[in-house]
């Protein structure tokens, strides 16, 4: 087994700095555990209690032990393994804690999701006004069932969220984009499929209001994209959250705004250690 195999491996389903993230902690790991390829669940947990000693941020110990796994994952691939001797082993974060975001999608792996086409050409407009809302502005599936006809404003480009007991309301701008998608919808699409009076934007294929339950029902096919990986809408809207701390290095405060959030604490456990800033931590509590 070379390092090369398990990084093709892994890089079917994740990007190129989640794999170089996963594959500083597996080396790092195979050089404390040589013996690793035999090692049963107890071998695991005793490895694990050992990095909780020195290391009490669980951030950094969901990421090692998520590393561990997928090596485990490549060597059943492999052959050299019919059990998965770590799969249901998790380590518990407390609520305050920060968001796992090696587990969410990166702004490429999102874009995966505009690929799938509808044989029904009003269902397909229609999906992808809620695709980009969810992948763009990041609302929540409350959100976009309250959303309006009248919330768009095309001349303007933006869109109004309004306010619940949870977020805060905002207006955000539409992509250059996303105008003409929009407009196409709402003047030519959405009329077509109305069949009672509603204001509401986004509609069921029979004219009606769409509910929380169709949404996930849209994004249910798209989840073989993503095997190893949660996909519905609430880890869209993290992986949005993350994308716009972590890749386009936004501000926090206008993170917060962006994503609704009434503490700034809240959107300050989106943020990402880098790679450097967990081989630091890796090798300060376990140096080779």
């Amino acid at each position: 087994m070379t390092k090369l195999k398990i990084e093709d491996f892994l890089l079917q389903n994740y990007s190129e700095q989640t794999v170089k993230s996963y594959m500083f902690a597996i080396n790092h790991f195979l050089v404390m555990n040589p013996k690793a390829k035999r090692y049963k669940y107890r071998n695991i947990v005793e490895y694990m209690e050992e990095i909780g000693k020195q290391q009490t941020n669980a951030k950094y110990r969901v990421v090692i032990l998520s590393a561990i796994k997928k090596y485990y994952d490549f060597l059943i691939m492999s052959g050299y393994r019919e059990d998965h001797p770590c799969r249901k082993l998790n380590i518990k974060v407390n609520s305050n804690q920060a968001v796992q975001v090696q587990d969410l999608f990166s702004s490429e792996e999102l874009q995966l999701l505009m690929t799938r086409e509808n044989r029904y050409e009003n269902l397909d407009t229609r999906n992808s006004v809620l695709l980009n809302l969810l992948i763009y502005q990041g609302l929540t599936s409350d959100e976009i069932i309250r959303l309006n006809v009248q919330d768009i404003d095309l001349d303007a480009g933006t869109i109004y969220i309004k306010a619940s007991s949870n977020l805060n309301n905002r207006r955000l701008q539409l992509l250059a984009k996303q105008i003409l998608l929009f407009s196409k919808y709402i003047n030519e699409v959405r009329p077509r499929m109305l069949r009672s009076a509603t204001d509401k934007l986004i509609i069921t294929k029979l004219g009606k209001s769409i509910a929380v339950n169709s949404i996930h029902a849209m994004i249910e096919p798209l989840k073989p994209l993503f095997p190893d990986k949660n996909l519905n809408p609430k880890t869209i809207r993290m992986s949005v959250i993350c994308n716009w701390l972590n890749e386009e290095k936004l501000a926090l405060e206008h993170v917060q705004e962006l994503a609704g959030h009434k503490w700034p604490g809240t959107t300050e456990k989106y943020f990402k250690a880098d790679s450097l800033q967990q081989r630091e931590l890796i090798n300060r509590f376990f140096p080779l």
